[in-house]
């Protein structure tokens, strides 16, 4: 579905990812790295709000590399930013209402009623909070208006930029289930720094370091590898054993 091929991007004149390729398909494609490493400056190029360098992306086939934020969305890449950014001054609803209008755009059929009962569903919370300005919030009740407002949009594929950001680690843990949830019928492409609970939930995991790609592979090959556990575990690897020759 979604094709990332020799990306590379950065500001100003500098680069930030170089070499990227990979692709994005069902389930959840997750691609992690320490803070620095370039997974927000990877999902701003894929989304339109930074132009590659050089490189290519392609969503169904379709190069979108060079096409601006809103037609991107309007393709069906529905976005999570880090830190939510709702529209604080709107209500809950409103903020809602605005992915629903996307999907309106591009020619879908909206039941807005059926939407929002079924988000519902997903996260029980939202449906007292609705009349309230989505600035008056918590971070976590952010988070989950925020996925609730690209869910409107009936996307093709759901980005999101290290959702767990700053939550307490038990809202860590039911967010990650949601998503994993969400994932069951939408493709997902998650970037997060928590390695330990969202590697689990994935189909495909990627390592950037450094802006480059460094490690691909199934989640149980990401974790049966030393330095991951080392670096992004905080696990200890134990050192070969010691042989021992017959004399002794």
């Amino acid at each position: 579905m979604l094709e990332i091929e020799n990306l590379r991007a950065g500001y100003f004149g500098s680069t930030v990812i170089d070499g990227i390729s990979f692709q994005s398909g069902s389930g959840v494609t997750l691609v992690i790295g320490p803070n620095g490493a370039g997974k927000s400056t990877l999902v701003r190029a894929i989304v339109g709000s930074l132009r590659p360098i050089h490189g290519a992306v392609r969503f169904e086939g379709r190069p979108i590399d060079h096409l601006r934020a809103e037609a991107i969305a309007h393709l069906g890449i529905a976005t999570v930013p880090e830190r939510a950014r709702l529209f604080r001054e709107l209500r809950v609803i409103d903020n809602l209402r605005l992915g629903s209008r996307l999907a309106e755009r591009r020619g879908e059929k909206v039941d807005f009623k059926s939407d929002l009962a079924t988000l519902q569903e997903l996260f029980p919370d939202l449906g007292p909070k609705l009349r309230e300005s989505a600035g008056e919030l918590s971070g976590g009740q952010q988070q989950m208006v925020a996925i609730s407002r690209a869910l409107m949009a009936h996307p093709k594929l759901l980005v999101m930029d290290e959702p767990t950001t700053g939550l307490h680690p038990l809202l860590v843990r039911e967010l990650i289930v949601k998503i994993e949830q969400v994932a069951r019928n939408l493709p997902i492409l998650l970037t997060e720094q928590n390695v330990s609970q969202t590697v689990p939930i994935a189909t495909r995991v990627h390592v950037i370091e450094a802006g480059h790609l460094v490690h691909s592979g199934t989640p149980q090959e990401i974790l049966a590898d030393d330095r991951v556990r080392r670096i992004y575990l905080g696990e200890a690897v134990a050192p070969p054993e010691a042989t021992v020759s017959e004399g002794g």
